[in-house]
């Protein structure tokens, strides 16, 4: 029989309770890992995967550091070690320009999409140098690869992820940790409903898809468990795009305005 891919590793995941994180929460737990769940609300997510002992949920804002190490010390009380970070928390934001965004709202979706790494990156790593190694994996987005229209501080958020994925990997190579990011483009989940609700937007950006479809988060989780596994072990610093091409008739969709009411919107899943 062959061995599960995670069979007795830890798994740390954040925004785990819905869309992309908890569909890879339910991955890791089917190739034996012992997952620790977190995100800003339970929502059921236990009772919907039902893996026992194997599970646990904790609260946290990834946007406080102070809870951040907390979570990462009830993680090691837990389970006693952390092999890999899945960091799936995030948040789009109002759809503004740099002119007409608030501040408060453009600080708020650098802190909990790209700060919220360097703070989780600052405790979990030295308890994988410790463990003699590890791997994280970063939810970065195709907008973090090339500007989108209206979506100033999810592009630089994300950017700064791959960036920040790449300083890691580079950092810590030496130390056996691997860092890698996944970058998704249109995908199925509670954070792209504001596209949904612009019917024309909709349309547009299905047209602009070979596919005609938004990926399914069971397909980029996929993506993210080899990232995460000793399957990848030479691969480090990458940020793997998982958007099937533009169709070039359908181009103008990647300049099409769209509107969403403001507010920062802190759900904490892709």
């Amino acid at each position: 029989m062959t061995k599960a891919l995670f069979y007795n590793k830890v798994v740390f995941v954040t925004g785990g309770s819905g869309g992309l994180g908890a569909a890879t929460s339910s991955l890791f737990l089917n190739e034996g890992a012992k997952v620790f769940i977190t995100d800003l609300e339970e929502r059921n997510i236990l009772s919907k995967i039902d893996a026992g002992s194997s599970v646990e949920f904790h609260k946290l804002d990834v946007g406080d550091p102070v809870a951040c190490e907390a979570a990462v010390q009830a993680c090691i009380s837990r389970f006693g070690r952390i092999d890999v970070l899945f960091h799936a928390a995030g948040i789009v934001g109002p759809i503004a320009t740099v002119t007409t965004m608030p501040v408060d709202d453009f600080r708020s979706v650098i802190n909990i999409n790209l700060c919220s790494l360097f703070y989780l990156g600052r405790y979990i790593i030295p308890v994988m140098v410790n463990q003699g190694g590890g791997s994280i994996v970063n939810i970065a987005s195709t907008s973090g690869l090339a500007g989108d229209h209206g979506l100033c501080a999810y592009n630089a958020a994300k950017a700064g992820v791959v960036n920040l994925t790449r300083a890691m990997a580079l950092d810590h190579a030496h130390q056996g940790i691997r860092v890698n990011a996944v970058c998704p483009g249109y995908m199925k989940t509670p954070m792209t409903r504001p596209f949904e609700g612009n019917p024309e937007m909709h349309t547009q950006l299905l047209n602009s898809i070979p596919l005609g479809r938004g990926s399914e988060p069971e397909e980029v989780g996929k993506a993210v468990l080899w990232l995460a596994s000793d399957e990848a072990s030479f691969t480090t610093g990458t940020s793997k795009s998982l958007k099937a091409p533009i169709d070039p008739k359908q181009k103008d969709v990647l300049t099409t305005p769209f509107t969403r009411s403001t507010g920062s919107g802190r759900r904490m899943d892709c």
